[in-house]
């Protein structure tokens, strides 16, 4: 993700790159989708290399999120989230959408994970707008289990 948003100049041009890699990756989906499944149920069995694809998973979705960020903010406008969230989203997006590809490849194209994604870009690019420092501070983190914002209390007198 940071090569294809690194060498991409605009919106369409990171679009067609991430189109060009899926289909790049379309060609061995099957094979790529049972390898990553036997490292997930590898994992489920051996406690200590969960965290190891864990950590491999958080840094991947860390990239989606730079590149996210990164789109934000070549257009000026904050995102309607908080990018680490969208990235989870896509990142999960992706990946249902390719075990349906291989599951059933006659409900979807080579390009269908790609066209998701870029509905979800343009949609939240719809959504984006310039918060006020004060909104932005007190706007709640969506997908995080007890992360809402402060209220402060009123100091008492002595």
């Amino acid at each position: 993700m940071q090569e294809i948003s690194r060498d991409a100049g605009s919106f369409d041009s990171l679009m067609e790159h991430l189109r060009s890699w899926y289909r790049q990756r379309d060609e061995t989906l099957g094979s790529w989708l049972a390898l990553r499944t036997e490292l997930w149920l590898y994992g489920l069995r051996d406690p200590e290399l969960l965290p190891v694809l864990a950590d491999r998973e958080r840094r991947s979705r860390a990239a989606l999120a730079q590149a996210l960020e990164q789109g934000f903010a070549a257009r000026s406008v904050a995102p309607p989230a908080p990018v680490e969230f969208l990235a989870l989203v896509l990142y999960s997006l992706g990946d249902g959408l390719s075990i349906q590809r291989v599951l059933s490849p006659e409900d979807s194209d080579i390009d269908t994970v790609a066209n998701a994604i870029e509905l979800m870009m343009r949609s939240w690019g719809a959504l984006s707008r310039n918060p006020a420092p004060a909104e932005e501070a007190s706007r709640p983190s969506p997908g995080r289990p007890g992360r809402t914002p402060s209220i402060e209390k009123p100091e008492k007198n002595p």
